[in-house]
């Protein structure tokens, strides 16, 4: 199958990731323009590193659905968003939304009929449904829908690229499911809420193939790069996305390895969903 095809979004979203079927999603009434003073339709809200969730989020709205980067209106000093319905898409990271998403979330105020989520991940989503629907009866409101698509796991240290109706729904968590998140958060001691927030210094550096091209600067949601002397340098604030790591068109920046998770296994490995562009990624990251 072509993946580089439009999804027909009468079968429901069938996405797929180099090759890997997705789980499917429902096909939801497209929405308005936020932007106008009439009651919109739908507004999606996403975070995307790599374009898995921005393919998603653009096959769930349609050509006059309304996408919001959770990377940008996180600085909005108004955070009060009203539609019809509203939905969230973002990466499943330690098997919860990562911790731009749930601040987003928190400090934010959301009015509408119905509301869903929809989260991307590569390996297994555990307890992210649960996850999600706690969080948001926490900040005041009830999900209607949750559910997840798996797509390609572009977690380095375990990636290798050579090898139109509503609905309530919530995808159930499994005791294996459990089982899974219990084991990793044990053997990791990542921290349950914030799993993967730390330094940018700490997980990330480039390398001497580095052209100081800036594409890093553009891409990280947190605007954790600055090109110094021709050379990416990174410090502050990482939610360990990847996104410089995937998009820099030289491979020029690696993960420093953090016990007990291993290496990468194929540093030339990078990957971006083949419908999003770069410059996809850097209308919805940038912090410029």
């Amino acid at each position: 199958m072509d993946i580089n095809r439009p999804i027909n979004r009468r079968n429901a979203l069938k996405v797929l990731g180099l090759g890997m079927l997705a789980t499917c999603v429902p096909t939801l009434p497209a929405c308005g323009n936020t932007r106008k003073e009439k009651k919109i339709k739908r507004l999606i809200f996403y975070f995307s590193a790599t374009g898995n969730s921005l393919y998603v989020s653009r096959q769930i709205a349609g050509e006059e659905g309304t996408l919001l980067s959770i990377s940008q209106e996180i600085h909005n000093e108004n955070p009060v968003y009203e539609a019809e319905e509203i939905g969230f898409v973002c990466p499943v990271y330690c098997f919860i939304p990562p911790a731009i998403v749930q601040d987003f979330i928190a400090r934010s105020t959301f009015k509408a009929d119905y509301f869903f989520t929809v989260g991307t991940f590569g390996a297994h989503s555990t307890i992210f449904p649960e996850f999600v629907d706690n969080l948001a009866k926490e900040n005041g409101f009830q999900m209607n829908y949750i559910n997840t698509i798996q797509m390609v796991d572009t977690y380095l240290p375990y990636f290798d690229a050579d090898r139109e109706k509503r609905e309530n729904y919530i995808l159930p968590v499994t005791e294996m499911d459990r089982m899974i998140c219990e084991g990793y958060y044990r053997s990791s001691g990542r921290d349950r809420k914030r799993p993967t927030v730390t330094r940018s210094e700490k997980i990330v550096f480039s390398t001497d193939a580095c052209v100081g091209c800036g594409v890093c600067t553009s891409v990280c949601p947190h605007g954790s790069w600055k090109v110094v002397d021709g050379h990416s340098v990174a410090e502050g604030e990482c939610e360990n996305c990847l996104a410089c790591v995937h998009n820099c068109p030289q491979k020029a920046i690696s993960i420093i390895p953090t016990p007990p998770e291993p290496e990468e296994p194929n540093r030339n490995a990078r990957y971006r969903n083949p419908n999003v562009s770069i410059a996809d990624l850097i209308k919805a990251n940038s912090q410029i």
